[in-house]
């Protein structure tokens, strides 16, 4: 693979997520992840469950905003770590982007010591007035807010009108939303002493105990990604058809986290029909 195509092609994905999260920071969520679904699509598995977790985390609270992403910066590779930092707030993005200008300062001022070094005769320097030039930021800023307010849907066009034939089932509408995954067998919400086992095999306590196999059970260093495949593919293994393996993981998505979503429609496109 061409190194330089490679480095572009991260320099347009961190630039794309800066925009994201200025998005983010300006209440256009909705345009925000639409833009990295985007990326998304076009990144490898590992790639795409980052995108996933800083998208996650740029949409906590400001607090515990910064400390997540450095937690994410911490266990990424180069590349990660360029869309992790592309996303740090406003004040920390410019104290790492002085830090970078200086250092290439540097790296530049060396360059020409050498070259007036080398080349012979007198070097002479080209004279001129500065031209003022639009920053970089303040034209990424403009494109974004363009091409918000350009996609931007009319909320009322965008509501599910309820039919007039439709009546409203109070009852179903009473029941609260189920809290983490349900059991990978029977379907039925697992109590919290469950889904906080040390080595949770995806079975609520009634199926474990009527001798039900349940997930494989993975090494305490497995990754949440590696965890969630593991239970897709126990779904797939235990499905009659795709028919019915589909239903069970959309049974799932409804109780998944954002970044938890990408993994499973990455392991599905994989899946033959």
């Amino acid at each position: 693979m061409n190194t330089q195509t490679a480095d572009t092609t991260t320099m347009d994905a961190a630039d794309e997520m800066g925009q994201v999260a200025d998005l983010i920071e300006g209440g256009a969520t909705r345009e925000a992840r639409r833009r990295t679904a985007r990326l998304a699509d076009a990144a490898d598995v590992t790639t795409r469950a980052l995108l996933g977790e800083i998208l996650a985390a740029l949409e906590t609270h400001p607090a515990v905003t910064i400390p997540k992403l450095r937690d994410l910066w911490k266990v990424s590779d180069d590349d990660g770590r360029a869309l992790v930092l592309a996303c740090v707030p406003h004040a920390e993005r410019r104290a790492e982007a002085a830090k970078q200008a200086e250092r290439m300062a540097q790296s530049t001022r060396a360059e020409r010591r050498e070259y007036a070094r080398r080349k012979p005769g007198a070097v002479a320097t080209r004279q001129g007035t500065p031209q003022q030039r639009r920053s970089q930021r303040a034209t990424d800023k403009d494109t974004a807010a363009r091409r918000y307010f350009a996609e931007r849907v009319d909320p009322t066009e965008d509501t599910d009108q309820q039919s007039d034939y439709q009546q409203l089932d109070y009852d179903l509408a009473a029941v609260p939303p189920m809290r983490g995954l349900p059991c990978v067998a029977c379907g039925v919400e697992r109590s919290t002493r469950d889904q906080q086992r040390a080595s949770d095999d995806g079975l609520c306590e009634d199926c474990r105990d009527s001798g039900t196999a349940g997930v494989p059970i993975l090494p305490a260093t497995a990754t949440r990604a590696a965890v969630l495949i593991a239970r897709c593919d126990y779904i797939a293994a235990t499905s009659a058809s795709p028919d019915e393996r589909d239903a069970r993981l959309n049974r799932d998505w409804r109780c998944l986290r954002t970044a938890d979503k990408f993994t499973v429609t990455d392991w599905h496109a994989r899946q033959p029909a």
